[in-house]
């Protein structure tokens, strides 16, 4: 027989788990807002610190952990593992801080399927296997068995509703369970109405579930089907093939959800049609079904469509635009609610096209590595929006070994210095009292130009964070855009070498010269573009955004809400304006609608300038290039 030693006195002890058990269900849980990371890997609970990979290793099971669960606070987390020789099976109840085991209960013949904690924390609830389909109700306070009730089948998968405590579902094979929790003084009953398999799935048993926004529920089956239901009234309003086998993991975050099967496939779906279905499936009773009207989904890799139309006539989207595979089933993921993307403001790439950088509403700055698209770093600033972002320039100019840094403006008015490759923020400067609208590093790097809401522009040291410079010329109109580049200007008599300019939203454009070792900085041109009164209902009109041409700096593009839609071309050495009617100059007609939004070419390519302006039909290739 064997002996274990009193504790402290062990012989040999655990250092490190590497790998990952995958033979449980849902046994990994993760809140990236509390940083909590916890799977198991045999009869072992690890906690893992994400950022520095201590590990933690919670040991408290005699046989291989099945399934677990945390709460909604994240201060616990539950492990369950089947009996040995014939005895029920173990949940232990974890104290993440510490590690201690809080409680353990005992009640399923066999091994634990499924378990959650309510949406207040005050209720736990635990599943058994095929062997014994028992739904157990617990209190989350003492653990104390409050309810129980058989199932007629075995139950794959259970949660509690978002909106309710007083409501959960279970899944299995014979469909799924709708419960109500009946709480009457001291006495907690569980009351349940089983709703049979959708009759498109052919019999399939149903393997997974997760709630969606409202009243929203998604199943999926063994077969690969995906279910739409109301849960309010307890029916299935739409299903569509997800995959090609049996999908265990499903998660839904926002109008996305994630199918994982076991054919090693995670796949992303856009469901923000299903709101509508659903109100149409209401009216006419039907259930709809995404089948035999599946086409390419242009512009993904990969991607499927799937268009469905309603009995009005109108078509509704469901697609999938990412798809990952994996070395084996799908049994257990978890959303980073922090890598939501959200509203992205801006966009930069590196000098040497490496990395690229994106920004958002939500405070977050994200590098990324361009061939990959793998996330690198972030950096996050709570309670703020990232409005902007741009990158040091060539890195000839830098410090050997430095490495480039990403620079964000803010909509508290500062801005802030990141230097990717060590995680650190370097520097916090203060230059506005308004938010902060564009940034770009000068062609050198000498300076920062940042421009704010209220139309001011200052110039600031990236390396003592001071403010050189402010310039006010745009008069309190917010500033859209800015561009430097290298140039020698001889030709407009002025010295420096060189140039950038300033957009703002009252459609003017500011064209400057400047020395900046010399901290000297002169205004060169100056356009203005005419427009009548905006009536956009409330909407902010389009931006207005200029910029130089690549192969001649001597030449400014500009577009935004005018008379007309419209781009115009600007020589600053002949004081010329040359413009360009899209009603009558656009290759098709069907193109004339389109509002003109952004300026795009490869700058280490010359031509493609050339192609943008081909595709506006700029009068002759020849006459454009020699003004």
């Amino acid at each position: 027989t064997a002996v274990a030693p009193p504790p402290g006195e062990e012989g040999l002890s655990l250092k490190a788990v590497i790998g990952y058990n995958g033979n449980g269900r849902d046994n990994m849980v993760w809140s990236p807002d509390t940083g909590v990371f916890a799977y198991s890997c045999g009869c072992v609970l690890v906690v893992e610190n994400l950022h520095t990979g201590v590990q933690r290793h919670l040991v408290g099971h005699t046989e291989e952990i099945s399934t677990l669960a945390a709460s909604k606070d994240s201060l616990t987390v539950a492990s369950a593992a089947a009996g040995s020789r014939g005895s029920k099976s173990l949940i232990c109840i974890w104290n993440v801080q510490s590690g201690a085991c809080r409680h353990t209960v005992s009640y399923h013949r066999g091994a634990v399927q499924s378990m959650a904690f309510s949406r207040d924390d005050l209720l736990f609830l635990s599943v058994g296997d095929f062997s014994d389909p028992v739904v157990a109700l617990w209190s989350s306070r003492t653990f104390q068995l409050l309810s129980t009730v058989r199932a007629e089948g075995p139950l794959h998968h259970a949660a509690f509703s978002p909106t309710r405590a007083s409501l959960l579902v279970c899944v299995g094979r014979r469909g799924a369970l709708f419960c109500h929790i009946d709480s009457k003084h001291h006495d907690v009953d569980l009351k349940f109405q089983r709703v049979a398999t959708p009759a498109g799935l052919g019999g399939a048993k149903l393997t997974s579930l997760c709630y969606g926004a409202g009243s929203l529920l998604f199943t999926g089956s063994g077969g690969g089907q995906a279910c739409a239901w109301d849960c309010l009234r307890q029916r299935c309003f739409m299903t569509w093939q997800a995959d090609e086998g049996e999908i265990g993991v499903l998660l839904c975050r926002g109008q996305r959800l994630l199918t994982g099967s076991n054919t090693r496939r995670l796949r992303l779906w856009g469901v923000a049609a299903v709101e509508a279905l659903r109100s149409e499936a209401q009216a006419s009773h039907t259930t709809h079904r995404a089948e035999g009207t599946s086409e390419t989904l242009r512009g993904s890799p990969g991607g499927v469509l799937w268009l469905l139309e309603d009995s009005r006539g109108s078509l509704e989207s469901l697609h999938w635009s990412v798809e990952m595979v994996l070395d084996g089933a799908v049994v257990s993921a978890a959303f980073d609610e922090a890598l939501d993307m959200g509203i992205v403001n801006d966009v930069a790439f590196s000098a040497d096209e490496s990395h690229f950088a994106t920004c958002g509403e939500d405070g977050s700055l994200r590098v990324w590595s361009a061939p990959s698209r793998e996330l690198v770093v972030q950096f996050q600033v709570l309670n703020q929006g990232c409005s902007c972002v741009c990158w040091t320039p060539e890195p000839a100019t830098l410090p050997p070994g430095a490495g480039p840094c990403v620079a964000a403006g803010y909509s508290d008015g500062t801005l802030r210095i990141f230097r990717p490759a060590s995680g650190e923020m370097e520097r916090k400067l203060r230059p506005h009292g308004a938010p902060v609208t564009a940034v770009r590093y000068s062609a050198h790097g000498h300076v920062i130009l940042s421009a704010g809401k209220n139309g001011l522009l200052a110039v600031s040291n990236p390396d003592n964070g001071n403010t050189l410079r402010v310039l006010n010329d745009h008069k309190g109109a917010q500033i859209t855009s800015l561009q430097c580049v290298a140039k020698q200007y001889k030709q407009f008599g002025l010295e420096g070498n060189e140039m950038w300019l300033a957009a703002s939203s009252d459609r003017r454009v500011s064209v400057w010269a400047a020395d900046w070792p010399k901290i000297k900085c002169d205004l060169l041109d100056w356009l203005t573009f005419p427009a009548p009164a905006y009536n956009g209902d409330g909407e902010d009109p389009p931006p207005s955004l200029a910029a130089f041409c690549p192969t001649d700096p001597g030449l400014v593009v500009y577009t935004g809400y005018g008379v007309e839609k419209e781009i115009s071309f600007y020589s600053l050495a002949r004081k010329r304006l040359y413009e360009v009617d899209v009603e009558t100059e656009f290759l098709k007609a069907s193109h004339a609608s389109c509002d003109v939004a952004c300026l795009m070419y490869d700058a280490s390519d010359p031509q493609s300038f050339d192609y943008c302006a081909s595709i506006y039909k700029v009068c002759s290739r020849s006459s454009f290039t020699h003004q």
